[in-house]
């Protein structure tokens, strides 16, 4: 396994999250949710990040399904965790919320969600994981650079110019906040 080979099956795993998440915020909110990513790619990086983690970390227990179900849904909550403080430390906010559901903090983690992770790391290592490697396996080596190369290309230019619109935008919110305090008699 060579790092074209791991950054293209990466994205395909951040590309099984967008789905996911897709999938189950259109069947909560019983309208279509398609843009579930930071940028503007069908990419949710936090399940490419939570793959790597999995097989790296969990692979040990992956016999013992109590186990593996444990340390995934732990693993992937405190990613949740740290990933919603890194959100809110850039831009103020983060991506999902979880204030309306029973057992949660602050919006940010919940028990329900927690649970299905757990389960989410028992399928992914049951039938996932080998097949997204085959699938992976299925690029001709003479094009897995350049895939590698390309998908990280673009996600660092999206996730760069919506960072830049993302600022941009708080700075001119600021700006209007301050523009009102100003006014005030």
């Amino acid at each position: 396994m060579n790092v074209y080979y791991m950054i293209n099956w990466f994205f395909l795993c951040s590309l099984l999250g967008y789905l996911l998440e897709c999938v189950v915020l259109t069947y909560e909110n019983r309208t279509p949710v398609l843009n579930r990513g930071f940028g503007h790619g069908p990419f949710c990086i936090i399940y490419g990040f939570g793959a790597i983690g999995a097989n790296f970390l969990l692979s040990p227990l992956a016999d013992s399904t109590v186990k593996l179900y444990m340390a995934a849904m732990i693993m992937a909550t405190v990613m949740e965790l740290v990933t919603a403080r890194a959100m809110i430390r850039l831009f103020g906010s983060f991506w999902w919320d979880y204030s309306m559901k029973k057992f949660n903090y602050k919006g940010i983690i919940c028990l329900e969600s927690s649970l299905g992770w757990g389960l989410l790391g028992i399928v992914y290592f049951r039938f996932l994981n080998g097949f997204l490697m085959h699938l992976t396996g299925f690029v001709p080596q003479r094009f897995e650079k350049r895939l590698a190369v390309t998908l990280v290309l673009f996600y660092l230019t999206d996730f760069l110019w919506c960072l830049q619109h993302q600022i941009r935008t708080r700075g001119e919110e600021q700006k209007q906040v301050i523009g009102r305090l100003s006014v005030r008699p």
